[in-house]
């Protein structure tokens, strides 16, 4: 019988090591995807996945049932994300290109000479690395907001309540960063369809 997750996170308070494994498969693609987009590097959203569960497990007692479990994951995966990115660039550790954007780009060669129109193609490949460029260059904060409405589809309550701030807060940083974002892209895409 498969347990579900309110028995699984009640097991997990009360000391069953076992119940973390299921909670760890259900979130896991979530925390590595949100990391990956935060830190812009494989091995660091592993790290960070690594330090998310582990706090997860080590924090379980102080999760209130009142609120959802995602959440209150999510907020635990940001907030390791973005410590490690400040950690790193204290260190100013600079990645140029990580493990994942090389598969990318070799899976896009793939499917680019696959594709019926080439051309087509490349141009959708050229305006994802302009977004990806132009995402990448706002500065942390306005990022994950940007990250965690655009590409994780979180509503303003939830951001606010991960990232432990005010939905007029997360609504300004939105504003913020789609207005530089527009500016950014203007030159490749219709201003009116960001």
């Amino acid at each position: 019988m498969e347990r579900t997750e309110a028995l699984l996170i009640a097991d997990l308070c009360e000391g069953d090591e076992t119940a973390l494994a299921p909670l760890i498969e259900k979130y896991k693609r979530m925390v590595y995807r949100l990391a990956m987009q935060i830190t812009k590097n494989h091995a660091d959203a592993e790290d960070v996945m690594q330090e998310t569960f582990l706090k997860v497990y080590r924090s379980i007692r102080t999760f209130r049932k009142d609120a959802a479990f995602e959440t209150w994951v999510y907020r635990i995966a940001v907030n390791e994300a973005l410590n490690f990115v400040k950690r790193r660039e204290r260190r100013q550790e600079r990645t140029i290109e990580t493990t994942a954007e090389a598969e990318f780009e070799a899976d896009l060669r793939y499917r680019a000479a696959r594709a019926s129109d080439p051309h087509v193609y490349a141009e959708k490949v050229e305006l994802r690395r302009y977004v990806t460029e132009a995402v990448n260059s706002l500065s942390l904060k306005h990022r994950t907001v940007v990250i965690l409405h655009e590409f994780e589809g979180l509503t303003h309550t939830e951001i606010a309540s991960i990232l432990n701030c005010s939905e007029g807060t997360v609504r300004s940083r939105l504003h913020y960063a789609r207005k530089k974002l527009r500016t950014l892209l203007k030159p490749y895409v219709d201003a009116g369809a960001i």
